[in-house]
């Protein structure tokens, strides 16, 4: 069985974004990808922040991509931290109510959240409060304030994210983008950040060592961020893949038809040489998605 943890679906895509001029897939799109590459089920991630090149996307649109397809989609809901009110003025019990409605229509997380805010914005500490009292798991994207881009805003080296850390033990955090990964390798300075920082992989890793110290920290292994941070130092992957095999997550966060992600390709060529270990490579693929959502699924 495969899981894709990271798949932004339209309904009825119509902008289009970026040099490629395509839009979003579509679900007739994604099915056919899902299909051609084995998956199973996918995550929808909406995108619900402005700052992000998509169209924003409501529940009702998401619900019906699961409906006309039974049992190959997994709803995230998405939530802006900043609501339509002063952030002095938004509640933890605003955020609750909100995602309580979303629990019992079915959402099984919140995702992907691409705000371009602080991680310690006071309005982003009550949504992860309300979030970890639900139950939800929360899939961001992360940059640095000198990006011109989208994503939750820290330094090198996490010091914001690391008190969100400390502060929510319970909340698990599905991590993702540039700036995350790039954090997988000691040595890098503000300009590999946001980059694909070639290998190999030093010794010192920021990220490293904050999965050995915080266990809601998990990985999101999509898009080209997450497989470069494999595949630039295969050696160090394979260690890093067995030591954290519990929280790592198949994602392949397709943005357009042009996009070719090979993450699976690469999981099973390294599995069948005997380099990924058929446990580990069962757990990223299915088993710890399955866990994380509770989704009670036999493979």
């Amino acid at each position: 069985m495969i899981i894709d943890i990271h798949a932004h679906v339209f309904a009825f895509p119509k902008r289009h974004y970026g040099s490629s001029h395509t839009t979003f897939l579509s679900m007739e799109q994604q099915i056919d990808l899902m299909n051609a590459k084995g998956i199973d089920q996918a995550v929808i991630l909406p995108l619900a922040n402005p700052e992000t090149p998509a169209e924003m996307q409501s529940w009702g649109e998401i619900l019906y991509i699961c409906e006309r397809y039974p049992g190959r989609f997994i709803p995230f809901c998405n939530v802006d931290p900043r609501l339509p009110l002063r952030p002095d003025l938004i509640t933890i019990d605003d955020f609750l109510d909100i995602l309580n409605q979303c629990k019992a229509l079915g959402f099984k997380g919140i995702g992907e959240v691409t705000a371009r805010i602080p991680w310690d914005d006071p309005s982003l500490d009550k949504l992860f409060a309300a979030s970890e009292q639900v139950g939800f798991p929360v899939t961001f994207h992360t940059i640095t304030a000198d990006v011109n881009s989208y994503g939750l805003i820290d330094d090198l080296g996490f010091p914001r994210f690391e008190k969100v850390l400390q502060k929510f033990p319970l909340l698990n955090f599905l991590g993702h983008s540039l700036s995350f990964w790039s954090e997988i390798s000691g040595g890098i300075t503000l300009a590999d950040k946001n980059c694909y920082p070639p290998g190999p992989v030093l010794p010192g890793g920021r990220l490293p060592e904050l999965f050995r110290k915080y266990p809601n920290l998990n990985g999101d292994l999509s898009a080209g961020s997450g497989l470069n941070a494999l595949k630039r130092d295969p050696e160090h992957a394979f260690r890093f893949i067995e030591e954290f095999q519990d929280r790592l997550f198949l994602g392949l966060d397709y943005c357009s038809v042009h996009n070719n992600m090979t993450h699976i390709e690469w999981f099973k060529e390294h599995r069948d040489a005997g380099r990924i270990s058929p446990q580990a490579y069962e757990k990223i693929m299915w088993k710890n998605t399955n866990r994380l959502l509770q989704l009670n699924l036999k493979g």
